[in-house]
């Protein structure tokens, strides 16, 4: 039996989603619908979250974690976190919510 000692390229892309050294404050909210992993959100009429829409006004946050409609969830309040990373909807760009995020104390790479 014989070892195999050919050199082997392995890849591993990690996806990051905090780019700071922790989120500085959290809340912890009711979603009025389902909310994916690194959504801004902004607060309905009745103090729930929803997902932020293409003009980006009013944003309470950005969740860590997915929360379903009815649920708690945690929502970061400040921080850094990759543009990239961030789940927004459809025809939004980070460059819509860069700066209203910015004016919450959430700042993007």
């Amino acid at each position: 039996m014989g070892m195999d000692l050919s050199v082997k390229a392995y890849r591993y892309d990690p996806t990051h989603f905090e780019a700071g050294v922790g989120h500085v404050a959290k809340a912890v909210k009711v979603a009025a619908v389902d909310i994916p992993a690194h959504a801004p959100v902004v607060l309905n009429s009745d103090g729930k979250l929803e997902l932020v829409t293409a003009a980006a006004t009013g944003l309470y946050g950005v969740t860590p974690d997915s929360i379903n409609a009815g649920e708690e969830g945690p929502v970061y309040l400040s921080g850094e976190y990759f543009a990239d990373s961030l789940a927004l909807p459809e025809g939004a760009t980070a460059a819509d919510v860069e700066v209203p995020l910015r004016n919450i104390g959430i700042f993007l790479k």
